[in-house]
Protein backbone atom coordinates (compact mmCIF):
# COMPACT_ATOMS: atom_id res chain seq x y z
CA UNK A 1 0.00 0.00 0.00
CA UNK A 2 1.34 3.44 -0.94
CA UNK A 3 1.98 6.28 1.51
CA UNK A 4 -0.92 8.19 -0.02
CA UNK A 5 -3.29 5.28 0.61
CA UNK A 6 -2.01 4.88 4.17
CA UNK A 7 -2.42 8.61 4.81
CA UNK A 8 -6.01 8.41 3.56
CA UNK A 9 -6.65 5.56 6.00
CA UNK A 10 -5.10 7.57 8.82
CA UNK A 11 -7.27 10.61 8.05
CA UNK A 12 -10.46 8.55 7.89
CA UNK A 13 -9.65 6.77 11.15
CA UNK A 14 -8.91 10.05 12.94
CA UNK A 15 -12.32 11.40 11.93
CA UNK A 16 -14.04 8.16 12.98
CA UNK A 17 -12.35 8.29 16.39
CA UNK A 18 -13.24 11.95 16.94
CA UNK A 19 -16.87 11.28 16.07
CA UNK A 20 -17.11 8.10 18.16
CA UNK A 21 -15.72 9.72 21.31
CA UNK A 22 -17.60 13.01 21.14
CA UNK A 23 -15.16 15.43 19.49
CA UNK A 24 -15.93 17.69 16.54
CA UNK A 25 -13.68 17.88 13.49
CA UNK A 26 -12.16 21.30 14.13
CA UNK A 27 -11.31 21.73 17.81
CA UNK A 28 -8.15 20.85 19.74
CA UNK A 29 -8.50 17.90 22.11
CA UNK A 30 -6.70 16.49 25.13
CA UNK A 31 -5.25 13.19 23.96
CA UNK A 32 -5.17 11.79 27.52
CA UNK A 33 -8.88 12.52 27.93
CA UNK A 34 -9.50 10.69 24.64
CA UNK A 35 -7.54 7.69 25.91
CA UNK A 36 -9.71 7.62 29.04
CA UNK A 37 -12.88 7.71 26.95
CA UNK A 38 -11.53 4.89 24.78
CA UNK A 39 -10.70 2.73 27.81
CA UNK A 40 -6.94 2.92 27.28
CA UNK A 41 -4.75 3.35 30.38
CA UNK A 42 -1.93 5.87 29.94
CA UNK A 43 1.04 5.81 32.29
CA UNK A 44 4.19 7.93 32.39
CA UNK A 45 7.47 6.18 33.22
CA UNK A 46 11.00 7.47 33.92
CA UNK A 47 12.54 5.69 30.94
CA UNK A 48 14.91 7.54 28.66
CA UNK A 49 15.32 4.67 26.19
CA UNK A 50 11.98 4.88 24.39
CA UNK A 51 9.27 7.22 23.15
CA UNK A 52 6.31 5.03 23.99
CA UNK A 53 4.86 1.55 24.27
CA UNK A 54 1.45 0.19 23.36
CA UNK A 55 0.51 -3.01 25.19
CA UNK A 56 -2.51 -4.78 23.71
CA UNK A 57 -3.64 -6.25 27.03
CA UNK A 58 -7.12 -6.99 28.39
CA UNK A 59 -6.86 -3.40 29.62
CA UNK A 60 -5.03 -1.68 26.72
CA UNK A 61 -2.12 0.33 28.08
CA UNK A 62 0.12 3.08 26.75
CA UNK A 63 3.47 3.82 28.42
CA UNK A 64 5.12 7.18 27.74
CA UNK A 65 8.56 8.41 28.71
CA UNK A 66 8.15 11.32 31.13
CA UNK A 67 11.68 12.41 30.21
CA UNK A 68 10.62 13.54 26.74
CA UNK A 69 9.29 17.08 26.11
CA UNK A 70 5.68 17.73 27.10
CA UNK A 71 4.47 18.27 23.53
CA UNK A 72 6.36 15.20 22.32
CA UNK A 73 4.57 13.06 24.90
CA UNK A 74 1.17 14.21 23.66
CA UNK A 75 2.03 13.33 20.07
CA UNK A 76 3.50 9.98 21.09
CA UNK A 77 0.30 9.21 22.98
CA UNK A 78 -1.64 9.92 19.78
CA UNK A 79 0.77 7.64 17.91
CA UNK A 80 0.29 4.77 20.39
CA UNK A 81 -3.48 5.26 20.22
CA UNK A 82 -3.08 4.85 16.47
CA UNK A 83 -1.62 1.39 17.04
CA UNK A 84 -4.59 0.69 19.33
CA UNK A 85 -7.32 1.84 16.96
CA UNK A 86 -5.74 0.08 13.96
CA UNK A 87 -5.32 -3.16 15.92
CA UNK A 88 -1.58 -3.41 15.36
CA UNK A 89 -0.91 -5.33 18.55
CA UNK A 90 1.76 -4.54 21.13
CA UNK A 91 4.55 -2.24 19.95
CA UNK A 92 7.64 -0.54 21.35
CA UNK A 93 8.62 2.77 19.77
CA UNK A 94 12.25 3.74 20.18
CA UNK A 95 13.48 7.31 20.49
CA UNK A 96 12.82 9.19 17.25
CA UNK A 97 16.42 10.43 17.25
CA UNK A 98 17.52 6.79 16.98
CA UNK A 99 15.33 6.01 13.97
CA UNK A 100 17.04 8.10 11.29
CA UNK A 101 17.78 6.33 8.02
CA UNK A 102 15.70 3.28 8.94
CA UNK A 103 13.52 1.40 6.48
CA UNK A 104 9.92 2.42 5.86
CA UNK A 105 7.53 0.78 8.34
CA UNK A 106 3.89 1.04 7.17
CA UNK A 107 2.37 0.59 10.64
CA UNK A 108 4.62 3.29 12.11
CA UNK A 109 3.82 5.66 9.25
CA UNK A 110 0.11 4.96 9.73
CA UNK A 111 0.25 5.61 13.49
CA UNK A 112 2.32 8.78 13.04
CA UNK A 113 0.01 10.17 10.36
CA UNK A 114 -3.06 9.25 12.41
CA UNK A 115 -1.66 11.17 15.39
CA UNK A 116 -1.10 14.21 13.19
CA UNK A 117 -4.64 14.24 11.82
CA UNK A 118 -6.10 13.48 15.25
CA UNK A 119 -4.32 16.30 17.06
CA UNK A 120 -4.19 18.75 14.14
CA UNK A 121 -7.43 18.36 12.14
CA UNK A 122 -7.47 20.30 8.86
CA UNK A 123 -10.52 22.41 9.75
CA UNK A 124 -9.09 23.26 13.14
CA UNK A 125 -5.70 24.23 11.73
CA UNK A 126 -7.30 26.55 9.17
CA UNK A 127 -9.42 28.18 11.86
CA UNK A 128 -6.48 28.55 14.25
CA UNK A 129 -4.52 30.53 11.68
CA UNK A 130 -7.44 32.62 10.43
CA UNK A 131 -8.70 33.66 13.89
CA UNK A 132 -5.21 34.94 14.66
CA UNK A 133 -5.02 36.87 11.40
CA UNK A 134 -2.27 34.61 10.08
CA UNK A 135 -1.83 33.13 6.61
CA UNK A 136 -0.54 29.59 6.89
CA UNK A 137 1.78 30.01 3.88
CA UNK A 138 3.50 33.13 5.24
CA UNK A 139 3.20 32.82 9.03
CA UNK A 140 6.39 33.54 10.94
CA UNK A 141 8.04 30.92 13.16
CA UNK A 142 6.54 32.78 16.14
CA UNK A 143 3.05 32.47 14.65
CA UNK A 144 3.60 28.79 13.88
CA UNK A 145 4.75 28.19 17.47
CA UNK A 146 1.67 29.99 18.80
CA UNK A 147 -0.68 27.81 16.76
CA UNK A 148 1.23 24.64 17.69
CA UNK A 149 0.86 25.51 21.38
CA UNK A 150 -2.89 25.95 20.96
CA UNK A 151 -3.07 22.28 19.89
CA UNK A 152 -0.56 21.04 22.47
CA UNK A 153 1.97 19.88 19.88
CA UNK A 154 5.55 20.86 19.12
CA UNK A 155 6.98 23.32 16.61
CA UNK A 156 8.62 20.64 14.45
CA UNK A 157 5.48 18.50 14.60
CA UNK A 158 3.17 21.15 13.18
CA UNK A 159 5.65 22.08 10.44
CA UNK A 160 5.86 18.45 9.33
CA UNK A 161 2.07 18.11 9.39
CA UNK A 162 1.57 21.31 7.39
CA UNK A 163 4.10 20.14 4.82
CA UNK A 164 3.52 16.42 4.41
CA UNK A 165 -0.04 15.62 5.53
CA UNK A 166 -2.05 18.79 4.91
CA UNK A 167 0.23 20.10 2.15
CA UNK A 168 -0.47 23.68 3.15
CA UNK A 169 3.18 24.75 2.87
CA UNK A 170 5.92 23.91 0.39
CA UNK A 171 9.16 22.12 1.19
CA UNK A 172 11.21 25.34 0.77
CA UNK A 173 8.89 27.18 3.18
CA UNK A 174 9.07 24.33 5.70
CA UNK A 175 12.86 24.37 5.50
CA UNK A 176 12.92 28.12 6.16
CA UNK A 177 10.77 27.60 9.27
CA UNK A 178 13.01 24.78 10.49
CA UNK A 179 16.05 27.06 10.39
CA UNK A 180 14.66 28.87 13.43
CA UNK A 181 15.61 26.88 16.53
CA UNK A 182 13.28 26.62 19.52
CA UNK A 183 15.48 28.88 21.71
CA UNK A 184 15.45 31.50 18.94
CA UNK A 185 11.68 31.35 18.53
CA UNK A 186 11.09 31.53 22.28
CA UNK A 187 13.39 34.54 22.56
CA UNK A 188 11.57 36.40 19.78
CA UNK A 189 8.20 35.69 21.41
CA UNK A 190 9.26 36.59 24.95
CA UNK A 191 11.83 39.29 24.31
CA UNK A 192 14.41 37.48 26.45
CA UNK A 193 16.46 34.31 26.13
CA UNK A 194 15.47 31.21 28.09
CA UNK A 195 16.08 27.49 28.06
CA UNK A 196 12.76 26.85 29.83
CA UNK A 197 9.91 25.23 27.90
CA UNK A 198 7.21 27.69 26.84
CA UNK A 199 3.47 27.11 26.40
CA UNK A 200 1.01 29.73 25.20
CA UNK A 201 -2.71 30.35 25.65
CA UNK A 202 -3.68 33.51 23.80
CA UNK A 203 -7.10 35.15 23.49
CA UNK A 204 -8.01 32.70 20.71
CA UNK A 205 -7.11 29.57 22.70
CA UNK A 206 -9.94 27.14 21.91
CA UNK A 207 -9.29 24.51 24.59
CA UNK A 208 -10.33 25.26 28.14
CA UNK A 209 -7.10 23.85 29.54
CA UNK A 210 -3.37 24.29 29.04
CA UNK A 211 -0.85 21.68 30.20
CA UNK A 212 2.47 22.66 31.78
CA UNK A 213 5.17 21.19 34.00
CA UNK A 214 6.90 22.68 37.01
CA UNK A 215 9.50 25.09 35.59
CA UNK A 216 7.57 25.77 32.37
CA UNK A 217 6.97 29.36 31.31
CA UNK A 218 3.32 30.10 30.51
CA UNK A 219 2.51 33.07 28.25
CA UNK A 220 -1.01 34.40 28.79
CA UNK A 221 -2.81 37.53 27.55
CA UNK A 222 -1.98 40.86 29.18
CA UNK A 223 -4.20 41.38 32.22
CA UNK A 224 -4.53 37.67 33.01
CA UNK A 225 -4.71 37.00 36.75
CA UNK A 226 -5.01 34.02 39.08
CA UNK A 227 -5.42 33.41 42.79
CA UNK A 228 -3.62 30.09 42.47
CA UNK A 229 -0.24 29.38 44.03
CA UNK A 230 0.57 26.83 41.30
CA UNK A 231 1.73 29.50 38.86
CA UNK A 232 3.12 32.98 39.51
CA UNK A 233 3.68 36.10 37.39
CA UNK A 234 7.22 36.17 36.05
CA UNK A 235 7.48 39.04 33.56
CA UNK A 236 5.32 41.35 31.46
CA UNK A 237 6.16 41.35 27.75
CA UNK A 238 4.77 42.98 24.62
CA UNK A 239 2.97 39.71 23.83
CA UNK A 240 1.37 39.25 27.24
CA UNK A 241 2.18 38.23 30.78
CA UNK A 242 4.61 35.40 31.42
CA UNK A 243 3.89 33.13 34.38
CA UNK A 244 6.11 30.38 35.75
CA UNK A 245 4.68 27.00 36.77
CA UNK A 246 5.73 26.46 40.40
CA UNK A 247 3.97 23.38 41.76
CA UNK A 248 1.53 20.66 40.63
CA UNK A 249 -2.17 21.45 40.57
CA UNK A 250 -4.81 23.43 38.71
CA UNK A 251 -4.58 27.19 38.25
CA UNK A 252 -7.72 28.99 37.09
CA UNK A 253 -6.79 32.08 35.11
CA UNK A 254 -9.08 34.84 33.85
CA UNK A 255 -9.07 38.44 32.71
CA UNK A 256 -11.12 40.65 35.07
CA UNK A 257 -14.22 42.00 33.37
CA UNK A 258 -13.83 39.67 30.39
CA UNK A 259 -15.05 36.25 29.27
CA UNK A 260 -11.64 34.74 28.54
CA UNK A 261 -10.34 32.05 30.85
CA UNK A 262 -8.21 28.93 30.96
CA UNK A 263 -7.19 26.29 33.49
CA UNK A 264 -3.43 25.79 33.57
CA UNK A 265 -2.80 22.18 34.61
CA UNK A 266 0.64 21.83 36.15
CA UNK A 267 2.30 18.45 36.64
CA UNK A 268 5.54 17.76 38.47
CA UNK A 269 8.62 17.56 36.26
CA UNK A 270 9.42 14.02 35.09
CA UNK A 271 6.17 12.80 36.66
CA UNK A 272 5.80 9.02 36.79
CA UNK A 273 2.33 7.55 37.24
CA UNK A 274 -1.09 7.44 35.63
CA UNK A 275 -1.81 10.30 33.24
CA UNK A 276 -5.13 11.05 34.91
CA UNK A 277 -3.35 11.89 38.17
CA UNK A 278 -0.55 14.01 36.70
CA UNK A 279 -1.96 17.29 38.03
CA UNK A 280 -2.69 16.20 41.59
CA UNK A 281 -1.34 18.62 44.15
CA UNK A 282 1.62 17.46 46.18
CA UNK A 283 1.04 16.68 49.85
CA UNK A 284 3.52 16.72 52.70
CA UNK A 285 5.96 13.88 52.29
CA UNK A 286 5.80 13.83 48.46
Amino acid sequence: MSRTQLAKQALEKSLEVREEYGYDFRSPLCVYELADRAGVKVQFVNDVSMEGVYAALAKPTVLLSSLRPLTRRAFTCGHELGHHFFGHGSTIDELKDDLKNTTFLPDEFLADTFAGFLLLPAQGVKRAFSTRGLAVTTATPEGIYQVASSFGVGYETIIGHLQYSLRYISAPRANILRRSTLPQVRERILGFATQCPLVIADRHHALGTLDAEVGTLVLLPAGATTDSAHIAPFEDTRNGTVFRALRPGLARVSIPGGTWGVIVRVSRKDYAGLARYRHLEETEGD
